[in-house]
């Protein structure tokens, strides 16, 4: 991440030093020489992530810093040049000029001090890979090539039933307690499907609810998540069942629960809870919009992590339970994710046995971290070198045990690193939607594109077109998945697993001055910590917090209490890149003021 800040800063530099000819900024052409240099450490020190000191890690985050003052600097310069001309104009920029002239002196000043720290402190990059003693760098065993990364993404459309290995007894189970005609007893019936985080439960269900639904006369899926209050669940799934129908007004829960009723009548529905973690939300809140009609034969299936949650939902004797994988499963399927040649041919050679091994008893059995280290191996040389030196990278944090996530962290984290710059940074600013947040794919690639991650520089191809292939190569690495395909295969809305979002929500406020609000009052914001990106879900937001942060390159609301007055504070955020406003209404009007705006959202 921190190499992929300097090459974006490069590219703005030029942009810049094209723009600024005539004015005193020749500093410019000395900083660009600078992060040549800068660059060169970086990467070493953004592959190296657990192979990097504390004194080390500490240096790049001061660069990081200095690194975003000076793409702050290029922008602005980037701003002033296209004001227009003219005599008075001129005049007007003048001051203006000789402020940013000021801070880019400040700014190399940094620099040079940061550079004499690091001879100082003894700061060097990683050894050469020759080196036996030499720490691991995830990037740069593989020579596998763009066409073969193309080939794999293909065929992975066609992996999605060779990749579930180990529930088949599971799924039969559960597809005759859903949709199966032998049950004589056809009362409304709740399914519970219990597990660890990773273990499976939503892509279990996810095959049966496919396979299930012409057996219903009406179905709906519904995440849950945390953070659900009971009348926006309700309406979610309303909004599911009413499918293309009229919107409902309700908005109070007895009123929700009338047209919940109301839409399924006596119908045979089939309606998934995804995600529970509220052991009384069926029984105190939902049970009452769902009828227990004793003729239809309904089925409300429900996934969680908790056994409680199961206990307090299900029928008696209708639970599930999914155990992490034992060895024999968790071996083929490995081999399937890892091996991605002709089913036959999936077996792991000879001298790669020992190593993968090791490395499948670190995934304790948990599919998740088994498909996840295993993308991680499909792209490299099947050597015993280049597959020790992922092994080696596997460090668990063992401080962590909230249900698997610890386990799962270390082998998560690896496909995070495993990614190019280019990649690394569009899917960390993923961090930026809600849990359980269904993403289009359009919303992906203009966010992307109006940051300036997308390199467009590909002769005939459009930055949408290059973004759009990020978002396939995401795709195909399982950190994101496709929950709706269009009828050429490819994503058209997209979900990240709840443990990855934690994961690179992490890594994202760590790195790029990403700060989240979830369900609150957003009062204020840290002047002493440079906030970048901003995102708000359902939170009440001062007008003067965002004016306070200055540096901020996007923000998105979802169903946030934002007026026209906050919005026209945004015209004082001069980097403002991107505005997504989710359910907010009558405001498009107030955001012309704003200087920078490559992507503006209000749907």
């Amino acid at each position: 991440m921190a190499e992929a800040i300097v090459i974006s800063l490069s590219a703005k530099l030029g942009v810049a030093l094209s723009r600024s000819a005539g004015h005193s900024l020749s500093s410019l052409f000395g900083v660009r020489s600078d992060i040549v240099l800068l660059r060169a450490f970086l990467q070493h020190a953004d592959d190296s992530r657990r192979g990097t000191d504390s004194l080390a890690a500490a240096w790049v985050r001061q660069v990081r810093d200095a690194a975003f003052e000076l793409e702050d600097v290029a922008d602005e310069c980037c701003y002033l040049s296209g004001r227009g001309h003219g005599l008075a104009r001129d005049v007007l920029n003048v001051g203006a000029w000789h402020a940013l002239s000021r801070r880019l002196r400040k700014a190399r000043e940094r620099l040079r001090h940061l550079t004499a720290a690091k001879e100082q402190y003894g700061i060097r990059p990683l050894l050469a890979e020759t080196d036996d003693h030499a720490p691991f760098r995830v990037a740069t065993t593989t020579t596998t090539t763009t066409t073969d990364v193309a080939s794999m993404a293909e065929r992975a459309h066609f992996l999605e039933k060779e990749e579930i290995v180990g529930f088949a007894a599971h799924e039969a189970r559960l597809l005759e307690w859903v949709a199966g005609g032998g049950d004589a007893d056809p009362r409304r019936k709740v399914v519970a499907v219990c597990g660890m985080g990773g273990v499976g439960k939503t892509t279990l269900v996810t095959r049966v609810y496919k396979e299930a639904t012409s057996s219903f006369e009406c179905a709906a899926w519904v995440s849950v998540s945390r953070g659900f209050t009971v009348d926006d669940l309700l309406k979610k799934i309303l909004k599911e069942l009413r499918r293309g129908g009229g919107a409902d007004d309700d908005d109070d829960y007895r009123s929700l629960v009338q047209s919940v009723r109301a839409r399924l009548g006596k119908r045979r529905y089939l309606v998934v809870l995804d995600d529970v973690w509220d052991a009384q939300l069926w029984d105190r809140h939902l049970r009452h919009a769902f009828l227990d009609d004793e003729a239809s034969g309904s089925r409300v299936v429900i996934t969680t992590r908790s056994g409680e949650v199961a206990k307090a939902a299900a029928t008696a004797g209708m639970t599930v339970t999914l155990e992490p994988l034992p060895w024999p499963e968790a071996w083929t399927l490995f081999c399937n994710v890892a091996f991605r040649t002709p089913a036959p041919d999936r077996t792991c050679p000879s001298h790669l046995q020992e190593v993968a091994a090791s490395m499948l008893e670190r995934c304790r059995g948990l599919p998740l971290a088994i498909v996840s280290v295993g993308n991680v191996l499909a792209l490299r040389d099947k050597t015993e070198f280049a597959w020790r030196n992922v092994r080696d990278s596997l460090v668990w944090d063992e401080g962590s045990s909230d249900l698997g996530i610890g386990e799962a962290a270390s082998i998560l984290n690896l496909s995070i690193d495993d990614l190019p710059h280019h990649l690394k940074q569009c899917f960390l600013s993923c961090s930026v939607y809600p849990e359980d947040f269904l993403v289009k794919r359009k919303m992906l690639i203009r966010n992307w594109v109006a940051q300036g991650f997308v390199d467009d520089k590909t002769g005939t191809r459009t930055a949408e077109d290059v973004a759009d292939d990020y978002l396939d190569q995401l795709v195909q690495r399982s950190l994101m998945r496709a929950v709706v395909r269009n009828e050429f295969g490819r994503a058209k809305r997209c979900l990240i697993h709840d443990l990855i979002r934690e994961l690179i929500i992490r890594r994202y406020r760590e790195e790029e001055g990403f700060s989240q609000f979830a369900k609150c009052k957003v009062t204020t914001t840290d002047s002493s910590v440079r906030i970048r990106h901003l995102s708000v879900d359902r939170c009440e937001v001062d007008r003067q917090s965002v004016q306070k942060a200055a540096s901020l390159r996007s923000f998105h609301a979802f169903g946030s209490d934002v007026d026209a007055l906050f919005l026209s504070r945004f015209r004082l955020l001069t980097f403002l890149r991107v505005l997504y406003l989710c359910a907010i209404k009558k405001v498009v009007g107030y955001l012309c003021a704003t200087k920078k705006f490559r992507d503006t959202c209000v749907p």
